[in-house]
């Protein structure tokens, strides 16, 4: 190295989490572009970035300095006091191997024994763990920089405890210039101390972005931090010095300072030679019997379980199948892998604990054999390729879904098996996505929320696309982004698109090491005390550990208290294999829409219109469901093409006669990943793993990868005399399907445990609901849709699936199966603890029913229950069925019955009489009354039902305008979802909740408002022109009608089923109707929607029925179109219709329930342009 060179020493990167806006990427490109030698990376606190740092700075022929520039506690990395709470900082650095393992060690200790509001190492710890380490004394709020100006007497005492330690070759006295006035004053101290105690400085600059003009993109993302504006003059902010200098610039900052500040940052680098082997499997040995191998006692365990499943001779097509897979896991190495995960779920198996296996694992014939998945990958076309092979070496991925109630006591299995110190969780990173940049930047810039919002929901509802994705895809987002008022937004997201903002536990993987942890990773603790490796699983994977990933699924407690349930009530010894696949009443059941409390099916409106859509006749209907109801094929039209083909409304056709055994069983579209890979084995003549590879470019969208396959697969095409102009076709084809393609194994995994429970829901449908409503008695959202679906079996069934309200005398914690009816759990109820719950039931066990509210009080074990909690049951209307009084008095008479049992208990205490000794003369219990009032009316019975429970039970506010609600809504809180942004629907509903606000800009009032109807509630925002037109309707209880257009709720959050955050949805409100107002003025014409796929075929009988029922409404028709959204057709002439109840009813049996309603659509203004069409 020259001696005019410099090596920055001290570096954030975007792992410093919100507080560092250079990726590492960019840091390392720097460095290599810069013909600097070496970079150091010191992220605060931690090393999340270290390993990936590592080797993106050897891939570019950069030395990687890993460092920390870790938090050290005043005192006691244990103490907790208040007066302590800032830390100093200390820049480390890992010289070699041993160094970097000790600040691998440090950093684990400084979030495992030392977090308080920050990790903090102590001296003590640095002491056990400073081999191998070279330490700079920190920026000025360093270990000894910040007492220089206030005491000076400590800095130097905690300089020699650093000398005492490191030694004074492993110690540099740290400066640093960025033109602040504390640097300044404390520099020439620093010097004179170095001096003095004979130690060598050094020159850093504490980066923290990568060039000059990134300063305001750091501050932004500062203000993102600490939830400030931008213009807030008085938050925290930084100079526009952190950034990475070049050597020049670094040379003018310390021109006046001595020139080993500059030389001794080459001289550290030159001692800093890290090499790190990596790829190495750092798995536990499985022990295998004596004289095996992990490969061949895997072997006989498979032959074994295949044999006890298939109960005869074992098919070539099998043993053959079985053989390739373990020659594959062989030569790849991951037997022992195999044996662990068999060895667990042996273990949950035999503790009765349900699972299912998930993801591409289902294509494995091993893992059937082991009894990890339960379907024959074989029967159902599912590849192993897709899984594992040696084409494309990934570590193999195994889900396993546990109910939750049994993933942690898996995971203590493996952990008493293995050792705490070598069990792990996994860390993840959330970045700044899209849209969440654009909506953060946005807020921290102050710009109207509302033009946040209209740039930000353009951006296509696609998981993981990016800002410049979405200007190549999106038309609208272009032109709104190119607007001159959103450029300083655009440029800001855009360069802070992707930044890691936040570190938690990944949802599912756990990591074993052979030996402790901390001897391969570093170790973070998040705030449930969960212990998780630093790395993420990308780096994982490179280091050499595998990831065994343990979900947790409360479908399967629900499913599993089902089978229980039913077991126990009809005498049966039922299990989830035993149920017929071929049951044609399942099939009529889902058919027909019965979809709530189904797992993947019950996800929204519009999955349940697609499966009615489909009408499912055998199992295979059930598979391409969740495949299919997916942002890429709905947008597509892959989905309307699927069902159309499949009513044969339109024809199967296939790009070249080879695909037709590959895409027959989905009506010649390509769905699934599996099918892909098909394509490419019997067009290119690629083998399955090769496949794979194009698979993975097309779904990861690598660009050179894919040129690369694409070539191939033409050349491929070409030797098997297809055309390259047909080759170029089918690529092209398959190139968006590659995108969003599902795997086959992971849905029909899926697709088993939803028949499954639809059969369970089909032959047992108050044990299947009971239990559904268990598990989700948390949510009173769930509740009501599921009160709903008994209502709805109950006619369906002819008979009779009531949901019983709470009652003291015959619940339990859970819903419960009465007779024929289902009967509210006491859990459900708020304030209700589990020991308040348990009292009651064990006194009613002990003493038969309560036969009043002082009974109740005197019976139930006051430790375990207090007044509020009896006050709760008594407003869920558990107390109703006493029959000595009613709601208000049992409230009023409370306080007096809890004295007068408080009284009874303290004459038994004294021996004086008992209560339970068959005595009932007035004597032997203290005489009560209830208070004398009048009765709850029917609205405050509700209230208060709807106080403790979340919802309304024995009647609903709402239910004497359902006609209204059918006639004149187009949408409810269920369905908004369903509907597209900017789409204008109507709404009816009770407002539950009003906020009044004023505008910041213009001072106007405006309203937040929840909407509650029949199915859960609605945000909406009134502006302040709409408020002002209708404030006195905005008021709490009011039963209005709406219309509005769907837009963004950026105050929310919201997710979907797969996890990933999606937008929450609002209606933003342009007129507001009182209910009662509703009929006289909203009544002009009659409107249908009418879904895309059943086009032509109903149509025809829509003008017969215009015909039959000739009138003088206008008829609206709403076409929906999966490419241009919703078209507005209005019909004349002859096809006015009559508004009846009996035209309104033949046409919803034609187009679906909640297709038809009443509008006054003909006298607006401003609707889209109307199409008129002529019915020949």
């Amino acid at each position: 190295m020259a001696t005019s060179a410099f090596v920055h020493l001290h570096n954030h990167s975007e792992y410093s989490l919100l507080d560092g806006a250079c990726r590492i990427s960019e840091m390392v490109d720097w460095a290599y572009d810069n013909s600097v030698p070496a970079v150091a990376l010191t992220d605060h606190g931690n090393m999340f970035g270290a390993y990936e740092f590592y080797v993106t700075a050897k891939e570019k022929g950069v030395n990687p300095i890993v460092g920390c520039e870790v938090y050290v506690a005043p005192d006691s990395r244990n103490s907790r006091d208040q007066n302590q709470r800032k830390p100093y900082h200390l820049t480390l650095i890992a010289e070699n191997e041993v160094g970097y393992k000790n600040l691998m060690r440090l950093v684990s200790v400084a979030y495992i024994e030392g977090f308080y509001f920050r990790p903090r190492i102590d001296m003590e710890v640095l002491r056990e763990y400073h081999e191998g380490i070279i330490a700079l004394t920190g920026c000025i709020n360093g270990f000894v920089p910040a007492l220089i100006g206030n005491d000076q007497a400590a800095a130097v005492k905690n300089l020699q405890t650093l000398i005492d330690i490191m030694g004074k070759n492993n110690l540099y006295v740290e400066i640093q210039n960025h033109g602040l006035d504390l640097e300044r004053q404390a520099m020439p101290t620093l010097i004179k101390i170095a001096e003095e105690f004979e130690l060598p400085l050094v020159g850093t600059n504490d980066s923290h972005y990568l060039s000059k003009e990134d300063h305001n993109s750091h501050d932004i993302l500062l203000c993102v931090q600490i939830g400030k504006s931008f213009n807030d003059q008085d938050r925290l902010a930084f100079e526009n010095q952190f950034y990475l200098k070049t050597i020049d610039e670094m040379h003018q900052a310390f021109k006046d300072y001595p020139a080993e500040v500059i030389t001794n940052t080459v001289e550290i680098a030159a001692r800093c030679q890290l090499n790190l082997s990596y790829g190495q499997n750092i798995m536990p040995e499985y022990k295998v019997p004596d004289g095996h191998t992990a490969d061949s006692y895997l072997k006989d365990v498979c032959f074994q379980g295949l044999n006890d499943l298939v109960k005869s001779e074992l098919p070539n097509a099998i043993e053959d199948r079985l053989d390739y897979e373990l020659s594959v896991i062989k030569e790849t190495g991951y037997a022992g892998y195999f044996l662990i995960v068999w060895d667990y779920v042996n273990y949950a198996r035999n503790q009765g604990f349900p699972l299912n296996a998930r993801g591409s694992a289902g294509g494995s014939l091993v893992l059937y054999a082991l009894g990890v998945t339960t379907f024959n990958p074989i029967d159902y076309g599912c590849i192993f390729e897709r899984f594992l092979n040696l084409e494309r070496v990934d570590m193999p991925d195994i889900d396993i879904d546990f109910a939750p109630e049994h993933r942690d006591l898996v995971i203590q299995y493996l952990i008493d098996k293995y050792g705490a110190e070598s069990v792990g969780y996994v860390a993840t990173f959330n970045t700044l996505g899209a849209k969440q940049a654009i909506r953060d930047v946005g807020r921290v810039l102050d710009m109207p929320l509302g033009e946040v919002d209209r740039l930000a929901k353009q951006i296509p509802s696609i998981p993981g696309i990016t800002i410049d994705e979405a200007l190549d895809e999106a038309p609208q987002f272009k032109e709104v982004a190119a607007e001159p008022q959103n450029a300083d937004l655009m440029h800001f997201a855009t360069s802070l698109e992707g930044i890691k903002r936040h570190v938690s536990i990944h949802a599912s993987g756990i990591v074993l090491a052979n030996g402790a942890l901390t001897d391969y990773v570093p170790l973070f603790k998040d705030k449930n005390d969960r212990i998780a490796t630093q790395f993420e699983l990308q780096t994982l994977a490179k280091v050499g550990m595998v990831k065994f990933d343990f979900l947790g699924l409360r479908t399967l407690s629900e499913v599993h208290h089902c089978l229980e349930r039913v077991n126990r009530k009809h005498n049966l010894d039922l299990k989830l294999e035993d149920i017929p696949f071929d049951d044609q009443e399942t099939y009529k059941l889902v058919g027909k829409g019965f979809v709530a409390g189904l797992f993947q099916l019950e996800t929204s409106p519009g999955m349940k219109r697609v499966i009615m859509q489909i009408k499912p006749d055998k199992f295979e209907d059930f598979i391409p469901i969740p495949a299919l109801y997916r942002p890429g094929p709905l947008d597509s039209g892959m989905m309307d093409s699927f069902i159309r083909r499949k009513l044969g409304l339109e024809k199967v056709s296939y790009l070249h006669p080879v695909l037709e055994e590959v895409l027959r069983e989905t009506y010649g579209v390509c769905i699934y990943q599996e099918q892909v890979m098909q394509i490419a084995q019997a067009m290119a003549g690629f083998s399955l793993g090769e496949a794979d590879v194009l698979r993975y470019a097309m779904g990861k969208k690598k660009a050179d990868l894919l040129k690369e396959q694409e070539e191939k697969f033409i050349d491929g095409c070409v030797g098997n005399n297809i055309s390259s102009d047909k080759a170029i076709e089918v690529f092209e084809y398959l190139q968006p399907f590659g995108r969003y393609a599902f795997n086959k194994s992971h849905t029909t995994a899926y697709a088993i445990l939803s028949y499954q429970m639809a059969y369970l829901k089909t032959h047992y449908p108050r044990e299947f609901m009971s239990s559904m409503m268990t598990g989700e008695s948390a949510y009173s959202e769930k509740i009501m849709k599921y009160m709903t679906e008994c209502k709805k079996l109950a006619d369906f069934f002819q008979t009779e699936i009531q949901v019983l309200p709470p009652d003291i005398n015959s619940s339990e914690t859970t819903f419960t199966v009465v007779d024929r009816n289902i009967r509210f759990g006491l859990a459900a109820v708020k304030n209700v603890s589990q020991g308040a719950i348990q009292a009651i039931v064990d006194a009613r066990l002990t003493d038969g029913p309560f036969d009043s509210l002082q009974n109740f009080c005197q019976r139930v074990d006051n430790s375990a229950i207090n007044k509020r909690a009896i006050e709760s049951l008594i407003m869920a209307g558990a107390f109703d069925t006493l029959g000595d009084g009613h709601r208000a008095q049992y409230l009023s008479s409370l306080d007096r019955a809890l004295k007068a049992a408080q009284s009874a208990q303290n004459d038994i205490d004294k021996g004086q009489m008992s209560l339970f000794s068959g005595d009932d003369s007035a004597d032997s219990q203290i005489q009560f009354e209830l208070d004398e009032l009048e009765e709850m009316n029917y609205d405050e019975k509700l209230d208060s039902e709807k106080e403790m429970l979340g919802f309304y039970l024995s009647g609903h506010p709402l239910e004497q305008y359902e006609d209204l609600l059918e006639s004149y809504a187009t949408v409810t809180s269920e369905s908004l979802y369903e509907h597209r942004y900017d789409a204008e629907v109507y709404v009816i509903g009770m407002i539950s909740e009003v906020r009044v606000v004023t505008t910041k800009k213009s001072g106007d009032r405006m309203a937040i408002v929840t909407l509650e109807d029949l199915e859960g509630s609605i945000p909406m925002v009134i502006f302040p022109e709409t408020y002002e037109a209708s404030r006195g309707l905005i008021e709490k209880n009011k039963v209005i009608w709406v219309r509005g257009d769907i837009s963004v709720d950026m105050r929310s959050k919201k997710t979907d089923d797969d996890g990933n955050e999606i937008d929450a949805r609002q209606i933003q409100v342009n007129e507001v109707v009182a209910i009662e107002d509703l009929v006289e003025s909203k009544t002009s014409s009659v409107e249908v929607v009418i879904p895309e796929i059943t086009i032509p075929e109903p149509i025809e009988q829509l003008k017969k029925l215009c015909v039959k029922y000739r009138g003088e409404r206008d008829l609206i028709l709403r076409l929906t179109n999966s490419k241009f959204g919703e078209i507005i057709v209005q019909c004349g002439g002859k096809f006015r219709i009559k508004d009846s109840e009996e035209a309104i009813k033949d046409i919803k049996l034609l187009f679906g329930e909640s297709t038809v309603y009443r509008s006054n659509r003909t006298q607006r203004q401003g609707d889209q342009p109307r199409h008129s069409v002529s019915f020949n």
